[in-house]
């Protein structure tokens, strides 16, 4: 069998490689071996020489083809074959040896330092309490007990590493709080000097922490540090130091926590820090103090993102949820106490948005650096980005006049888009979502506050019809949905796990952006007519100002109101349906569009054709305040409606039942049809029986006419083979006969009782002849 010379190449680099990592592996057991006798030396009694202990460290030669490894033979005891031994009491409770040699040479050391410290810090308060020794004395003996840890740290460090460890700690906590205490309290220092042993003090925590290679060292100064606060009272003119105290502790702190990678140091600094800062800010001793609070809370914060990114773009870490989580924190706080802190020392918006716009400068410089980063960290980019974002879109609400920000936002939620769909990002999909909600809410807030109250005598502030800035900015607003919506359509992504937002994101913004074309123009509508309301019963004075000068307004023009605005609705919901047709194509669209028509049909039924009997009124009334105007508009809008109301039904007739597979629809709405075309030729009969003032406006009349339009519906349903209309019509002369003999009867003359009832008559035995001429064409093809 012939082997390629390549692939024999190839098995022999791998043959290399995999001796390489046995070699590395070699190494490390080895090291692992040297740690253990170690120990081993260090417990035993009488203690090894340094040269006995390099003899037993002797490594095992690492051969070329095969790695033994010489095993150090442990002599066992003598144990009798038929004797089993007891499990001991601790073995009994579960503690093995390992838990409690972890105790013991652990956590025992730790816990004794933090109660020594703790005990340095209340024998300090009771002998300043009650004066027992100079102030000098009391400084000059803490220093002296972090000395005797410090000699007995460097004492005990070649034998005992980590316990040197732990006491080098604590002997820099008492530095820390003592040297705090000694400017503070008795000002035995002066400010310069406590700042440059301060800055002393971290740098050498900060080599120990190296020196030692022990995360305990950074916590116990830390610790010991941030105790001081609340050990001993700090007054509130020590509110700059104490801060400037932080400062510089953080700084060495976060620097160990870089260097070293020591996470969780970084976020002990983290919530340490901003408990105490909050905790003064919320106290009384804060005292408005807008020059200490937003410089400190800059800082911090601004050092807490610093070291934050420095974990993810210089140390290449990857981002997990508790580093989003610490993100989110130290923005939101810093947030939320600078915006505090200038509204109780200076209540201006301008300030406010000038604050939030530092915030998104801020995120914006680190969204670019994350951006120009090599690391591909998606995560924190999108997340910055975000937050970025969110304070951008914070700050235009508080910087900009409603109608403006209103206007921005709509701008900024379509162009969040257009990148998103470019560059297949879904966040900003989400977040251009949310953004345009805003917009949403914030032009729903222009349209309420255009709207006037009536009850009171007086109108201060009159807005003009379209050149406003609610319809101005409600423009740009829909500019921004178009552009949205010709992107959606034409810019989809490509992956399959985002079907089902694009789903949810078609149908949520196509119902967003339909109420806000309709609510656009409907506030106009709305406006113009209460204008004119204040023009026909309020007077302006000199200073701008409308008085009200009738006591009853002028409910015309009300009326007007409410049909243009039906007359509006119709013809919108008519427009959708056709556009939906030529364009859209939604079916969940074309259902929603049905409901709204079905709503409509019964408003303009119900209530358009009363408002329109209403107008009717008035124009035949003689007793108007002088505050109406009446024309012969008041009979005639009358038509105009019906023309809205018929398009509104010939659109979805011809536009709206195409998409529908289910034919009973069809059958509905030519029902709803009839009925709406009987009505209608009801009111109007009553319309022009009231014009002419007949007293028999809901009488024979209306019974003749329902039979007579019962009797065309029956012959259209024969003609076009349509038994619902039949039906319906049927039901219709039952409700006839009814009216006839439980209303018509009691209420009518010998003559035209005989002349309703002949009629009627009439019209059910042509019924009936051409239900029996047409019998087989009707119930043969039905």
């Amino acid at each position: 069998m012939s082997v390629n010379r390549s692939e024999k190449q190839e098995l022999l680099e791998k043959l290399n490689e995999l001796r390489q990592k046995q070699t590395l592996f070699q190494q490390e057991i080895n090291e692992l071996q040297r740690q253990i006798t170690q120990l081993s030396i260090a417990v035993s009694k009488p203690q090894m020489s340094p040269e006995k202990v390099a003899v037993k460290q002797e490594s095992p030669i690492v051969q070329k083809e095969e790695t033994t490894v010489k095993k150090i033979p442990v002599q066992k005891p003598y144990v009798r074959k038929d004797y089993k031994k007891q499990p001991g009491f601790w073995e009994q409770t579960g503690m093995s040896s390992e838990i409690e040699q972890f105790i013991g040479t652990n956590l025992i050391n730790k816990i004794g330092m933090i109660v020594v410290i703790i005990g340095v810090g209340i024998g300090a308060k009771y002998a300043i309490d009650n004066n027992l020794i100079s102030p000098l004395m009391r400084i000059v003996l803490g220093y002296l007990v972090g000395v005797i840890l410090g000699f007995f740290a460097y004492r005990l460090k070649k034998d005992y590493y980590n316990f040197s460890a732990v006491l080098a700690s604590g002997a820099m906590a008492i530095f820390y709080f003592i040297s705090y205490a000694a400017y503070t309290y008795y000002q035995l220092y002066s400010y310069p000097v406590a700042f440059i042993l301060m800055v002393i003090f971290t740098v050498f925590t900060v080599s120990l922490a190296l020196y030692y290679d022990r995360q305990v060292i950074a916590h116990f100064a830390l610790a010991g540090s941030y105790i001081v606060p609340f050990i001993l009272y700090a007054p509130e003119s020590s509110a700059l130091v104490l801060f400037s105290y932080m400062a510089i502790i953080n700084l060495g702190i976060l620097f160990i926590a870089t260097k070293k990678r020591w996470v969780p140091l970084y976020y002990l600094a983290f919530v340490a820090t901003w408990v105490i800062f909050i905790w003064w800010f919320v106290s009384k001793d804060y005292n408005n103090r807008l020059e200490l609070s937003l410089p400190f809370s800059s800082f911090f914060f601004v050092l807490f993102y610093f070291v934050f990114l420095s974990y993810k773009l210089i140390l290449k870490e990857k981002s997990r949820i508790d580093d989003i989580f610490f993100l989110l924190i130290n923005s939101v706080i810093f947030y939320l106490v600078g915006l505090q802190a200038i509204t109780d020392y200076m209540d201006s918006d301008k300030l406010q948005g000038l604050f939030t716009f530092a915030n998104v400068v801020v995120h914006g410089a680190a969204f670019y650096f994350i951006f120009k980063s090599e690391a591909e960290n998606k995560n924190l980019l999108f997340w910055t980005g975000s937050i970025a974002i969110t304070f951008f879109t914070g700050a235009i609400g508080l910087q900009f006049s409603s109608y403006l920000a209103a206007a921005i936002w709509a701008v900024e939620g379509a162009l969040l888009f257009w990148i998103g769909r470019k560059r297949e990002i879904k966040l900003f999909d989400y977040l251009a979502f949310a953004v345009l909600c805003i917009s949403f809410f914030g032009a729903i807030s222009n349209w309420l506050s255009m709207s006037y109250s009536f009850h009171s005598s007086t109108i201060e502030q009159f807005h003009t019809s379209v050149l406003n800035g609610s319809f101005i900015s409600s423009l740009v607003l829909i500019g921004a949905f178009s552009f949205v919506s010709f992107f959606n359509r034409k810019i989809a992504f490509c992956r399959q796990e985002e079907k089902n937002w694009i789903e949810i994101f078609d149908i949520f913004f196509n119902l967003i952006f339909a109420f806000t074309l309709y609510f656009t123009f409907y506030s106009e509508i709305d406006l113009f007519w209460n204008n004119l309301q204040i023009q026909a019963s309020y007077e302006q004075d000199n200073t701008g100002v409308w008085i009200k000068m009738y006591e009853k307004l002028n409910t015309d023009i009300f009326a007007y109101k409410a049909i243009w605005l039906i007359n509006y609705s119709l013809l919108f919901i008519s427009l959708l349906i056709y556009t939906n047709f030529r364009w859209i194509k939604n079916n969940l669209l074309n259902g929603f569009l049905l409901v709204a028509v079905s709503v409509f049909t019964l408003i303009f039924l119900l209530n358009s054709l009363s408002i329109l009997s209403g107008l009717r009124d008035s124009y035949t009334s003689d007793s108007l305040p002088n505050n109406y105007s009446v024309n012969i508009f008041h009979l005639l809008i009358r038509y105009v409606a019906y023309l809205f109301f018929a398009l509104l039904l010939y659109a979805v007739y011809r536009f709206s039942l195409p998409f529908l597979t289910n034919k009973n629809f069809s059958k509905i709405l030519e029902m709803v049809i009839s009925i709406s075309i009987i009505w209608i030729c009801s009111s109007e009969l009553i319309h022009w029986l009231n014009l002419t003032g007949s007293s028999e406006v809901y009488k024979h009349g209306l019974s003749i006419l329902w039979g007579i339009l019962s009797f065309l519906l029956i012959g259209f349903g024969i003609w076009k083979k349509k038994k619902h209309l039949r039906i319906t019509a049927i039901i219709l002369f039952g409700g006839t006969i009814l009216k006839l003999f439980f209303f018509d009867l009691s209420n009518l003359a010998t003559v035209p009782k005989t002349i309703v009832f002949i009629s009627i008559g009439a019209i059910l035995l042509i019924v009936s002849f051409m239900y029996n001429k047409y019998k087989n064409l009707i119930f043969g093809n039905d």
